[in-house]
């Protein structure tokens, strides 16, 4: 995968989305030698938000078949995103 430094990208900014769009390469971006981002094409990000909402889907679907096994053992959204360190959208 290409790098470049923030200083490039922003020099060479329609380069870096002729790269990332024409060339379909996903270019990381770096400060002080370190990854900070990465610029990818609309089109590979859609597939990664397809990817990820197929995933909370098939979470959904397991803790409702869990609930309806033993509601009992419900808990709060509040508790789910303590749980799993999910941060309010919100903050």
């Amino acid at each position: 995968m290409p790098e470049m430094t923030v200083s490039e990208a922003r020099e060479r900014f329609s380069d870096l989305i002729g790269m990332v769009h024409h060339g379909g390469e996903d270019v990381t971006i770096l400060r002080h030698g370190k990854p900070v981002a990465v610029v990818i094409s609309a089109r590979a990000y859609e597939y990664y938000e397809a990817l990820e909402d197929a995933e909370l889907s098939k979470e959904a679907d397991i803790a409702y078949a869990e609930y309806l096994a033993d509601p009992g053992k419900a808990i709060t959204l509040q508790e789910y995103l303590a749980e799993h360190a999910v941060r309010d959208a919100a903050e």
